[in-house]
């Protein structure tokens, strides 16, 4: 006991060390927990995230609980240990460096024309090498990593129909040019904060630039009207050829859930 006590307070800066670290790592897999939780749709995600949670409230209160241990040694225990320097002191002896040298030194002599045969590895060592190394990089090219950024389906679009309908009239924006899409899968909900943004493009007939206009809801469908007044810009007349074409994607804020869908044109003159 008296020796394990003497060993934690001679490494006792590198046992705070350590234990620092393990409340680092503790607090950063909390924080990642958090994260995980706050932004996941899935329950099993959820159900990650909660043992995440426990597993660092766990690794940060085991690093305390060994941070006050090892305090309590340094500081309470240390003080009242017995002494060990005395057996140390008795470690070395003038005798031991004398008995060695006299023996140490004739081989030396004995080894120095045993030294050429070591260069015959230094012919295998090069070639294994440069073949070795050549193989290994072949396999590790870029292999194919087309992995979909987006975990949930984009939505479907349904109407107006078909797709490249005619509307005339500006007034007809609140009937006739109705958006509307679906969105089925299992886990296909949305969340707080989650709506439904419909995107309007065209080639502006003035500049010949490209503009747009957009909105969101939460419903399964979005009129222009309601898109114009949400923008508070003039559209009606405004496009090349009075085409348009529109889409409608999943978003958090600005952040995408899900890929765009499909576009789809309409004329409105």
């Amino acid at each position: 006991m008296a020796s394990f006590v003497v060993f934690v307070r001679a490494y006792a800066v590198w046992i705070y060390l350590l234990l620092a670290l393990g409340i680092l790592l503790g607090i950063k897999m909390l924080v990642d927990a958090r994260r995980l939780s706050r932004t996941t749709l899935f329950s099993l995600d959820q159900e990650r995230a909660t043992e995440q949670i426990y597993r660092a409230l766990v690794l940060i209160g085991l690093t305390i609980l060994m941070l006050f241990v090892v305090t309590g040694l340094v500081f309470l225990v240390a003080p009242l240990a017995p002494q060990q320097e005395t057996p140390i002191l008795r470690g070395p002896t003038a005798t031991l460096p004398a008995l060695i040298f006299p023996t140490n030194t004739p081989i030396p002599t004995a080894t120095a024309t045993a030294l050429p045969p070591t260069e015959t590895p230094f012919f295998t060592a090069t070639p294994v090498a440069a073949t070795a190394t050549r193989t290994v990089i072949k396999p590790t090219a870029p292999p194919a990593l087309p992995t979909s950024v987006f975990a949930l389906p984009a939505p479907v679009i349904v109407g107006p129909v078909p797709n490249g309908v005619v509307v005339t009239g500006e007034a007809r924006a609140v009937n006739d040019l109705k958006f509307q899409w679906t969105w089925n899968c299992d886990a296909c909900r949305l969340g707080p904060g989650d709506r439904f943004v419909v995107t309007v493009s065209f080639t502006d007939r003035a500049s010949g630039g490209p503009r747009w206009v957009g909105g969101g809801t939460t419903n399964s469908f979005l009129t222009m009207a309601d898109i114009i007044r949400g923008a508070g810009v003039e559209v009606w007349h405004q496009a090349k050829d009075d085409a348009y074409q529109w889409s409608v994607q999943v978003k958090r804020g600005d952040q995408p859930l899900t890929p765009p869908s499909e576009t789809w044109k309409f004329v409105w003159h």
